[in-house]
């Protein structure tokens, strides 16, 4: 009853009903009253809009159209294409239904349809607000409409499956101090990216079977009456790894806001990181243990994003699983960011064993109040980023 109150009745139809039960109430008093008169009028409207309501119930194909991705508190614009199947479309309505935790809809009665023939099309405009990112599932609509009298309304619900992706909030940082060092990477620059960038020249040698022959230096080969090559080996470059902290302290009511702030400011770093031409590798365990290698034509920042839009906070210590794959890279690894939410012992010693592999390590922590331990406490940069920074927009750490 509270469903077809909230649903299936306009606010008009709420008055009027509440109007007829007074009536009714009223008239059921006494017969010498002639109150029976506007409630049988009333009565005769309410029997039409029932009769209407069941056979005028909405006959359609629909088609959603949206962006794939979108950024936590930003609108989604979504074009939906109505088509009228038998008996045409007479004042229309068109939302979605059963919208997941995180979406609301910017018009929650829906966007009006105009009047279709049978067979007919129009594409109407709706916009979602995204709350919170994530991965977000829209596989129901609704057509209704309140035709005739505008007292009752008639709806039917299509299945139409479409994913959104909603990245965490961020903005761009344009200036990052990053603890670096160089290291090769065995095969170079061409294993991740083809930019036409040279490779470093050594010096020359003799010629052996399977050179390359438009290595051979002609002048040194006229020179010495014998063929010499010039030989080179892939450039040095950058590849910095970025390590997300999952772990949420459940007696800590801060933890989950202090999660999110981190995942915004991995997105941060990650995009300052790929615009200075890193390679950069993403770690992070919750429910899953996710790595991804990007930058340099290997892998995109929208790809950083969609993991980051999709990581969950975790109970257990994520450091146990997230360990054996980065020591399994260290060897290729300039730079650690991590991006911790509480600075402990545990996290220390994380931090100090990674050093003493030779990684230069940084951390970040996305929290307001002092951490557990002194954030002095550790021969590794260690900074406190709190919410003031977000609020302002974080330009440079």
């Amino acid at each position: 009853m509270r469903a077809w109150w909230l649903d299936r009745l306009t606010p008009a139809g709420r008055f009027l009903f509440i109007v007829t039960g007074l009536f009714f109430g009223y008239g059921s008093t006494s017969i010498d009253l002639q109150v029976f008169v506007p409630l049988l009028y009333m009565s005769v409207l309410w029997v039409i809009a029932f009769c209407v309501m069941l056979l005028e119930r909405p006959r359609a194909t629909l088609a959603v159209r949206h962006a794939p991705r979108s950024r936590a508190g930003e609108e989604v614009p979504l074009e939906v294409q109505v088509t009228a199947q038998r008996g045409g479309a007479r004042d229309w309505r068109v939302k979605p239904t059963t919208l997941p935790p995180g979406l609301v809809s910017a018009a929650p009665l829906g966007t009006r349809v105009p009047p279709l023939r049978r067979k007919q099309s129009a594409t109407v405009e709706l916009k979602l607000q995204a709350q919170k990112r994530g991965s977000y599932d829209l596989n129901r609509w609704r057509v209704e409409t309140d035709y005739p009298f505008g007292l009752l309304v008639s709806v039917r619900d299509y299945p139409v499956e479409s994913r959104l992706l909603v990245h965490p909030r961020w903005t761009p940082l344009h200036r990052l101090e990053l603890p670096r060092g160089l290291r090769y990477q065995p095969g170079g620059v061409a294993m991740a990216a083809a930019r036409g960038e040279s490779m470093e020249y050594i010096g020359n040698r003799d010629f052996r079977e399977g050179d390359d022959v438009r290595h051979i230096d002609w002048r040194a080969t006229a020179r010495l009456q014998t063929p010499i090559v010039r030989e080179y080996r892939e450039e040095y470059f950058l590849r910095a790894a970025v390590v997300l902290d999952t772990f949420v302290d459940a007696n800590n009511a801060e933890s989950e806001e202090y999660f999110e702030r981190a995942v915004s400011l991995c997105a941060s770093v990650s995009d300052y990181m790929a615009r200075e031409d890193y390679l950069v590798d993403l770690f992070a365990a919750g429910p899953e243990i996710y790595h991804l290698t990007s930058g340099r034509s290997l892998a995109y920042l929208e790809q950083i994003l969609d993991i980051l839009a999709c990581v969950e906070p975790s109970q257990a210590k994520p450091f146990e699983k997230l360990e054996p794959e980065i020591e399994a890279m260290l060897a290729q690894i300039t730079t650690i960011i991590c991006v911790f939410l509480d600075w402990t012992e545990e996290r220390r010693d994380f931090v100090a064993r990674m050093g003493m592999q030779g990684a230069a390590v940084k951390v970040l922590l996305a929290r307001d109040t002092p951490p557990t331990l002194p954030a002095d406490d550790s021969t590794h940069e260690v900074i406190l980023v709190p919410r003031t920074w977000f609020e302002s927009g974080i330009v440079e750490i």
